[in-house]
């Protein structure tokens, strides 16, 4: 299994591989580095990507046909029967991003498999955290308790939330007291708290002095040894035996004094409230504390911190040791949830030193991503400038490589971050010429890997960009074309783009190819068709019935766009071939040979129709039509095939709705109605339609209005831009002939 250097053509051979039954075909690049192929949306582009994906990826056993359930079967050889290595083929889609994970960690720069490793590490860490901080925060009903937690210990640096996590649960013993206070109450971000108990120190100290000595005379709450069973924790005791179950069974509390016996929830709570009243009401610690109360009560933000020391007076000794209190209420959350923060810490260390690793590695590819920011900078129109800088939020805290977006506003630059540009800033064809960054990186990293040859496939990648960046990437096709190691399959539905590089690139034309799918469902490639002279192709075939009928709507825009169509002859030639497209009253006397007479008046054509000459025209497109429809197969791609549905399609529209009106209306209203249409004559027909026929069946109504969206618009029936007709499928417009032709009788 080698892959030969001077590789000139690859045979494809793919069955069951998603949207493809069966293809069987040779690309050649003899004298080429490109390969283009054509293919019409839903014929087999993506299911042909997708298949070359995975074959690189090495993940061939998914590819498989998924209706039928038949696993695929993949062969891919060159010339000389030697098999393609996976590694050497590199698909590109720039519709999304390579990473799955948050678009918050893509501006990482690294190589797909680099990013996809730190990446998928990432997920699962940020997984883990979610589901403990989830419960954290319910418990201390906080909404951003992630950013509590990095503003708490990681001086707001989420870079170091994964190293400080790990300090913090190194100190918890699974014992810590877990607070229920609210936590933004003691904790807000404002810092109103902690200014209140910087300001109100020494009151605050002696309200806690006072009531710590009252303390020691209590019965129930006290202090020992460093150890405080005051009104925080008797409140937590009472919660815990209030059902009455613990005393249900016979047991009992007694306390310290070895006399105090408690066997209810009740007496325990009576116990409680009357220590507490007693030494809340104690003279001197009721007067410290009016001192407190009366600052507190003058700001209406302190309101929730006021009631908590209020009703567990023992915090306030905590609370005048602030910051230390900070780390003790998150220890407390660590300890009741320790399960789920042992977790998050494990998946942590086992995978830093992965981590670690692709840091490493990353670093080294710093010059690669210069040179393609250089690229990117340089080529594409986007309101940003990309930098690079060193990743400062990153998990480990290393010195690594990231982008910087520096967009352009009339103050200046302003840097950007990557989410803000993707979600707000950019045009959905700046934020694909965002997603290239990685394409370009992930190719100039080939041109430095030594001397393998690389199958770059590209799919759709006309559709990446708006025009003011197509040509960038066009550009950089061509680039790429003079590169010996590279050898490119480009796929598009957008036959304009198709037309773009055939003609920059200057592929020739053996290397050039339109996909289609024959009567056995099988995916066929035959050269390229319509590059050059589409029109010239048309005039030559012009005695064929389907060429003759495509010429009418050209020949008829050349007598509008060359001639004073105010003045005879060219005003009746004009309004003879009009009456070809729409329903008029010369329609029902033309017949092919006064409209072949037309167009050798205005076109050098020595090929015309012989037979049938004096067939009435909409007949004659009716019949064409319909011999169309019989065939077994139809190529996606001629352009004259779908000329003739639209033109019969059209037609058969108009009169059905003429039928109709001229049942409903007097025959002078219609006449100066219908001879009163000067422009867009099936819309005015169709509207008159929809006052006089109501009501009007549903499905006959959505058919009339297809009619409107399809034949015109968006096939361009009146105008030189064939570009269109080759991207609309055929097979829709048979069908919507098939349909007008049944159901508008």
């Amino acid at each position: 299994m080698t892959c030969i250097k001077t590789m000139n053509k690859i045979n494809l051979n793919l069955e069951h591989c998603f949207g493809i039954t069966k293809l069987s075909q040779e690309l050649t690049f003899e004298g080429e580095n490109a390969v283009l192929i054509y293919s019409p949306n839903g014929l087999m582009k993506t299911s042909f990507a997708k298949t070359l994906q995975l074959y690189g990826q090495e993940k061939t056993d998914k590819v498989k046909d998924v209706i039928a359930d038949v696993a695929g079967n993949i062969d891919i050889k060159d010339e000389h029967g030697n098999v393609i290595l996976p590694a050497s083929i590199y698909v590109s889609n720039c519709e999304e991003p390579d990473s799955e994970t948050p678009k918050n960690i893509t501006s990482f720069l690294a190589d797909s498999v680099l990013k996809q490793q730190y990446d998928n590490i990432l997920k699962t860490l940020s997984e883990k955290q979610k589901t403990l901080f989830k419960d954290i925060s319910d418990h201390a009903r906080s909404t951003d308790i992630i950013s509590e937690f990095v503003r708490t210990f990681c001086e707001s640096k989420p870079s170091l939330f994964y190293s400080k996590f790990e300090e913090v649960m190194a100190e918890v013993a699974g014992s810590e007291i877990c607070y229920n206070f609210k936590y933004n109450s003691i904790f807000d971000k404002d810092g109103k708290v902690k200014a209140f108990i910087d300001a109100n120190h020494e009151a605050l100290k002696d309200y806690s002095d006072k009531y710590q000595a009252i303390l020691q005379s209590s019965k129930l709450f006290r202090q020992k040894n460093g150890k405080t069973f005051g009104t925080y924790q008797a409140s937590e005791l009472s919660k815990s035996v209030a059902d009455n179950a613990f005393f249900e069974v016979s047991h009992k509390i007694v306390l310290g004094d070895d006399k105090t016996t408690i066997d209810s929830a009740a007496s325990l709570a009576n116990l409680i409230s009357n220590e507490l009243s007693g030494i809340l009401n104690d003279v001197a610690v009721k007067k410290a504390f009016e001192k407190i109360d009366k600052k507190a009560s003058a700001n209406e933000s302190l309101r929730q911190f006021k009631e908590i020391i209020e009703n567990h007076p023992d915090l306030v000794d905590k609370l005048l040791d602030y910051d230390n209190f900070h780390k003790e209420v998150w220890k407390g959350y660590f300890s009741k949830f320790k399960g789920k923060a042992v977790d998050l810490l494990t998946a942590y260390q086992e995978a830093k030193p992965t981590l670690d690793s692709v840091l490493q590695q990353a670093a080294g590819q710093r010059t690669a991503w210069e040179k393609t920011i250089s690229i990117f900078n340089r080529r594409f129109s986007v309101p940003f400038e990309v930098k690079i800088k060193n990743q400062t939020d990153l998990l480990l805290n290393e010195e690594a490589a990231a982008l910087s977006f520096e967009y352009s506003t009339q103050a200046g630059q302003k840097a950007v971050e990557s989410k803000v540009l993707e979600e707000v800033v950019l045009s959905k064809g700046e934020l694909r010429a965002f997603y290239t960054l990685q394409l370009l990186f992930a190719i100039e990293k080939m041109k430095h890997d030594g001397g393998q040859e690389h199958i770059l496939v590209f799919d759709d990648i006309s559709d990446s960009f708006d025009y003011k960046n197509k040509y960038a990437i066009v550009e950089y096709l061509c680039d790429l074309k003079d590169e010996a190691k590279f050898k490119m399959i480009i796929l598009t539905h957008n036959f304009d783009f198709y037309r773009t590089i055939s003609s920059r690139l200057r592929v020739k034309r053996n290397s050039t190819y339109m996909a289609y799918k024959d009567a056995n469902d099988e995916i066929k490639f035959h050269q390229a068709e319509y590059l050059r002279e589409p029109f010239k192709l048309i005039k030559s075939n012009a005695d064929k019935s389907v060429f003759f009928i495509a010429l009418i709507p050209l020949v008829r825009n050349l007598i509008e766009y060359s001639k004073d169509i105010s003045t005879d002859p060219s005003k009746l030639e004009y309004i003879k071939l009009t009456s070809c497209l729409h329903v008029k009253t010369e329609t029902a006397s033309l017949t092919v040979n006064d409209i072949a007479q037309i167009v050798r008046n205005n076109i050098d054509a020595h090929r015309l129709p012989t037979e049938n000459t004096n067939c009435n025209i909409k007949n004659y497109i009716y019949n064409t039509a319909e011999a169309l429809c019989g065939r077994p197969t139809l190529d996606e791609i001629h352009i004259e095939n779908k000329i003739v549905f639209a033109a019969a399609i059209r037609l058969k529209a108009e009169d059905y709705m003429i039928s109709k009106l001229k049942q409903v209306m007097s025959s002078e209203d219609f006449n100066n109605f219908y001879n009163g249409i000067t422009s867009n004559q099936t819309s005015a027909l169709t509207k008159k339609f929809e006052e006089r026929c109501s009501p009007i069946n549903d499905d006959i109504q959505l058919l009339i209005k297809e009619v409107i969206i399809l034949t015109p618009e968006n096939i361009h029936l009146n105008s030189f831009m064939f570009e269109p007709l080759i991207d609309m499928s055929v097979w829709r417009l048979k069908k919507l002939y098939q349909d007008v032709n049944t159901q508008l009788v």
